[in-house]
């Protein structure tokens, strides 16, 4: 009797962890965006045209993803479609690339937000009235202003054409038929190693600054979107999150002490497991990241979160529990009355 009451006692609790009651149910998940979310279309692509590979597994890339990991795409997509994120290129809805900006731009550069949406036309799968669709975008037109920001004297960027791409992208998917849109906002770019590590006083400051003010306007271009259209339009404040982990990183299960300087590739011997490294490389971050942030989404949108490996095992341990209590009054029953 013990063993089945406590069977059922790690079940229940299983299960409140991973089910919150409120937890809210979309149809499938749609991805567009940069290298944050990409699942391998990055490296598919420049596979296909005999390109070096942007994401290598040899150095510790995982899957053609930039992070030793899944990315915060492939935990949402594991809660609301019971798998990871699949890129486009192989199959799935997941138009991201590594490298895009989301306003257009000329050269050899990757897919704009216009241009994720123009191979979202070309492919099969469509939007239904439940679809998710997840946007992050923005870390790359904040970076192609480094090198001005570093060598122009009061060098001040306008983007005023990633605003209007933004809106843009967003009204194009809209009159495809998505209803529920999760745009991330952008990271604190000032923060990354790529940025930090330069010798350059003052640069790490003023490219904070921009992120902030740009992730500001990306809020607020959400919120009017929302209300023009009439759409579940949210905006998933990803900068202020970065601080809100860094604040409390035991609260996400990670290491009290992070290394926010370094990255995990820079250390000999510390990937693949970059165990409390904010950065995989000196652009991106972990997968233990990544996962925080998942949380943060999972929560926003009132998700049953991917439980945690523990709740896992709690949940696998119960039902072991309870079968063999019950397999057991069985057998006494068996007994009893054969």
């Amino acid at each position: 009797m013990a063993s089945k009451y406590l069977g059922c006692a790690l079940v229940a609790a299983a299960l409140t962890l991973a089910s919150p009651a409120s937890a809210q149910s979309y149809s499938n998940l749609f991805v567009f965006g940069d290298s944050l979310v990409d699942a391998g279309n990055a490296q598919a692509f420049r596979r296909a045209v005999g390109g070096a590979d942007p994401a290598p597994a040899a150095a510790g890339y995982f899957q053609g993803r930039f992070s030793n990991g899944y990315t915060f795409a492939d935990y949402l997509g594991r809660a609301v479609d019971g798998g990871p994120a699949v890129a486009s290129a192989y199959g799935g809805r997941n138009y991201s690339v590594g490298g895009a900006q989301a306003r257009e731009m000329s050269g050899d550069a990757s897919p704009s937000f216009a241009e994720q949406i123009g191979l979202y036309d070309i492919g099969t799968a469509r939007f239904d009235s439940q679809s998710l669709v997840l946007i992050t975008l923005g870390g790359n037109d904040i970076r192609s202003q480094i090198p001005s920001l570093a060598t122009i004297p009061g060098y001040v960027p306008d983007f005023a054409a990633t605003l209007d791409a933004m809106t843009a992208g967003l009204t194009a998917l809209y009159a495809r038929g998505a209803r529920n849109f999760i745009v991330t906002g952008l990271p604190d770019i000032g923060q990354i190693p790529a940025v930090t590590q330069l010798p350059i006083p003052g640069l790490s400051a003023r490219v904070t600054s921009l992120s902030s003010g740009l992730n500001d306007d990306f809020e607020a271009l959400v919120g009017d979107f929302a209300q023009s259209s009439g759409s579940n339009a949210q905006f998933f404040d990803l900068f202020d999150f970065q601080n809100t982990i860094y604040a409390d990183p035991a609260r996400f299960g990670l290491p009290a002490t992070l290394d926010t300087r370094r990255a995990c590739l820079q250390v000999p011997g510390a990937a693949p497991s970059c165990s409390g490294f904010v950065y995989f490389d000196v652009v991106h971050p972990t997968t233990q990241i990544h996962r925080a942030i998942s949380r943060g989404l999972t929560d926003q949108l009132g998700l049953a979160a991917v439980p945690e490996p523990m709740t896992w095992a709690m949940m696998i341990v119960g039902v072991a529990l309870t079968g063999g209590a019950l397999r057991y009054r069985r057998r006494r029953t068996a007994v009893a009355f054969g």
